[in-house]
């Protein structure tokens, strides 16, 4: 069973992987046996939100926006009989929707504690949503915006759990930090390649990557100059992305979500299928 740790100590845990000159990989998790693996292949941390089931159930990671189910929910379902029965010590990390006007968020944060999470971030989140759309604005003037979000993993960070913030934008980056986050997460969209991976992604320079990389963790540490910078998604999709990021930016980490769970099965699975399927019956035409 997944143990339960301290902010400190999953701070002092993140640390000691950078210290050590060792990236901070955080994998999200959508089954038992991608956190069970995961973990043996040494992921720092797993987390755990509603995109992962829709994403091992094969649909896009899109999904997690969408109203097919309550993603707080799920986050309860999955973590306790799913993920945290697996993992042995690695901190979950608990996807949350911080701005659902249905629950109250104290008792909510309570309950993943009661589960061992050790941490928190904003997953699903509306920071996803174009910042300038009607929509989104909409969102944001009834109470449902990014800074719900943030100040749900403010409530966090003060019950003893461990914080992480997707930004897309500087400004964003700048509300992270100012909400004394522990991680800002620089996410550069939804991840390319595979089946059901973005287009829009595809091409997509690592240089633009990193320049946005830098521009959100600027914005985050112009707040709080000590705040950990990881990224996520878009053109950074695979190992060597990962390590032209590290060079060229700050980030110290990376979440992996599309990258770790569904991208490395796609093809072996299909591959596995066709090999026992090439194979032929004895004594038979053809």
């Amino acid at each position: 069973m997944a143990k339960s740790y301290t902010r400190e100590e999953v701070l002092a845990r993140v640390r000691k992987e950078i210290d050590a000159g060792r990236p901070v990989v955080a994998v999200g998790a959508g089954t038992g046996i991608s956190a069970k693996f995961a973990e043996r292949g040494g992921a720092d941390l797993v987390g755990v939100y509603n995109s992962g089931k829709y994403r091992m159930d094969g649909h896009g990671s899109l999904a997690g926006l969408m109203p097919y189910g309550d993603a707080n929910g799920i986050v309860l379902e999955l973590g306790a009989r799913t993920v945290a029965p697996v993992v042995k010590e690695a901190p979950l990390i608990a996807g949350i929707c911080g701005s659902d006007p249905t629950r109250d968020m104290d008792s909510f944060l309570r309950q993943l504690r009661e589960l061992n999470f050790s941490g928190v971030m904003n997953f699903p989140t509306v920071g996803l949503i174009d910042a300038d759309s009607k929509f989104r604005q909409e969102l944001e003037d009834t109470g449902m915006g990014y800074d719900r979000e943030l100040a749900t993993l403010a409530l966090a960070g003060e019950l003893g759990f461990f914080t992480m913030g997707y930004a897309f934008r500087p400004e964003e980056g700048a509300m992270v930090g100012a909400a004394g986050l522990d991680v800002v997460i620089a996410h550069m969209g939804l991840t390319r390649g595979g089946s059901i991976g973005s287009q829009l992604a595809e091409g997509s320079p690592l240089e633009e990557a990193a320049a946005r990389v830098n521009a959100i963790a600027a914005a985050a540490r112009a707040e709080k100059p000590d705040i950990i910078l990881f990224a996520h998604g878009g053109a950074i999709a695979f190992p060597d992305d990962t390590q032209y990021i590290y060079e060229h930016t700050d980030a110290v980490g990376f979440l992996g979500a599309s990258s770790v769970e569904r991208l490395p099965v796609e093809k072996p699975l299909q591959e596995a299928t066709a090999a026992f399927k090439a194979k032929r019956l004895p004594g038979r035409p053809g």
